[in-house]
């Protein structure tokens, strides 16, 4: 049995590895890549509630919360209007555009390293991403 490698396992190992290298490429500007993800949706959203941008980046509010917090006491984002937390919008600040500004540079380059080292292999990355995300959906 211990030539059978579990496939989530693999695929935690490979998404950790990547998260390391995106990680590393993006440290001058200050951001992690799971940052990056949030300013980058959020500069492209404008201002969406908390639960809009959920969607948008395709988290659960719970998980992109916890994102946000981070965010909000790195001073990148602030929150504005609302009655409760559901109504609230999410704004980037003058420092979290300057992060993103520093960043993008940063990831299309990391970008454009790894689409050549995985050269045809990065298809199948999507289309296991795909196959998986269908088998989520079909299970719900």
């Amino acid at each position: 049995m211990t030539g059978d490698i579990c496939l989530c396992t693999g695929l935690r190992q490979a998404a950790h590895a990547m998260t390391e290298i995106y990680d590393d490429a993006l440290a001058p500007s200050g951001l992690k890549i799971t940052m990056f993800r949030v300013i980058r949706r959020l500069s492209e959203a404008g201002e969406p509630t908390i639960s809009e941008l959920a969607k948008i980046v395709g988290l659960d509010r719970s998980s992109l919360g916890r994102n946000l917090k981070v965010l909000e006491r790195e001073k990148l984002v602030t929150f504005v209007g609302g009655t409760d937390e559901r109504s609230k919008v999410v704004q980037l600040t003058s420092k979290g555009r300057k992060a993103l500004e520093t960043a993008l540079p940063l990831w299309h380059g990391v970008q454009r390293r790894m689409k050549s080292t995985l050269g045809a292999e990065k298809d199948a990355v999507f289309r296991v991403l795909s196959i998986v995300e269908a088998e989520i959906r079909s299970d719900r």
